[in-house]
């Protein structure tokens, strides 16, 4: 099999010509027959003359130069349409990424154990080098909320190989820095295998991460939904559970009280509790089809989290809609329901039925 191996590129003067020494190297040492070719988007700093000169030396140099800053998805999906390889390959071009680790992606393929590997820095002996904490914190945020779609522990890496035929007449088009949650979602493959690395933040040049493309991925995320129906099926199945369990907390309480002449709080706190209980069954059974003696205690534990949290979030929103923004209070509780259903629903979704 033959590697094509895209590289994005914004003034990268600094680290691009080390970094395709030490790609040549693993594609020497290794026999990989190899391509690689940079998509440059118009760097200010003199990083597409390096690489004209560069091209004239190596003749398995490809450039795409790009009249502007129109972002590192696009540029993978302008450098697959040159590639001759049967395999495609996407790496940072800061070297936060190993090359020495491009040998293991790319036979892990070849050998016929995966169609698409990922480098990742979030299963066993996967590790981040430089981060400070809010970057790690959104970093973790990103890679959480991605669960809704995928059980890969790292979907948010940009070091990763994919068989070509995988993405064979797919329409992939995501929008700002992160494509490979969206090859996740819409490519064809049989069998996706993650290989740790140690990602190390850049030394030279200026991370290209901002608002905008917080905004983007999840726009991105909001726009994957029609590809994935089970999640939408889920939610609504979590939504008449929720009814369902607001029937009978409220039934409960009535019978309780007026039947049984129990004290309405002490009533409000069994009915809360019978309630949450049956939305734990039906969820667990129904909505997200696991066995019923699955992992049950622990599983209940993180439900009660999840619904507290919920709760908080709730209280939270409706005390902001009305207070703050001078919201009629009932209006506000049904805004409130709406925000703690949905953080509900994902908590449960991505952490207690995530199996």
């Amino acid at each position: 099999m033959k590697l094509s191996l895209i590289i994005p590129t914004y003034n990268e003067k600094e680290n691009i010509q080390e970094l395709i020494r030490k790609i040549q190297k693993e594609f020497d040492e290794n026999k990989i027959d190899g391509e690689i070719i940079i998509v440059d988007d118009n760097s200010q700093d003199g990083t597409g003359n390096i690489l004209e000169e560069l091209k004239k030396k190596q003749n398995n140099i490809k450039v795409i130069h790009r009249n502007g800053k129109l972002g590192l998805s696009s540029a993978v999906l302008e450098g697959w349409k040159i590639a001759d390889g049967e395999v495609l390959g996407v790496m940072d071009a800061d070297l936060s990424h190993p090359p020495e680790k491009i040998k293991e992606l790319f036979l892990t393929i070849e050998k016929g154990e995966a169609d698409f590997t990922i480098g990742s820095r979030y299963v066993l002996g996967g590790k981040i080098k430089g981060w400070n904490f809010k970057r790690k914190l959104m970093s973790k945020t990103a890679t959480l909320l991605a669960r809704v779609y995928t059980k890969v522990k790292d979907p948010m890496t940009g070091f990763f190989m994919i068989k070509k035929d995988c993405i064979k007449n797919k329409e992939i088009n995501p929008k700002g820095f992160k494509i490979l949650l969206e090859l996740i979602i819409k490519a064809d493959y049989k069998k996706i295998k993650e290989i740790p690395i140690t990602f190390v933040n850049r030394v030279e040049g200026k991370s290209k991460a901002g608002t905008k493309e917080i905004f983007d991925y999840l726009q991105n995320l909001v726009g994957y939904l029609p590809h994935k129906k089970n999640v939408i099926g889920e939610f609504f199945k979590f939504v008449i559970v929720g009814g369902i369990g607001t029937i009978i907390n409220i039934l409960i309480l009535y019978l309780l009280t007026e039947k049984a002449g129990i004290y309405y709080l002490i009533s409000a706190i069994i009915s809360f509790i019978v309630a949450m209980t049956s939305n734990f069954v039906l969820n667990k059974v129904w909505t997200f089809k696991e066995n019923i003696k699955f992992n049950a205690r622990k599983k209940y534990l993180q439900f009660c989290l999840v619904s507290v949290l919920a709760l908080l979030v709730n209280l939270f929103f409706l005390y902001f809609f009305t207070e703050i923004f001078g919201i009629y209070y009932i209006v506000s509780q049904i805004l409130a329901i709406g925000i703690a259903l949905f953080i509900n629903f994902l908590g449960n979704k991505i952490w207690t039925f995530s199996k």
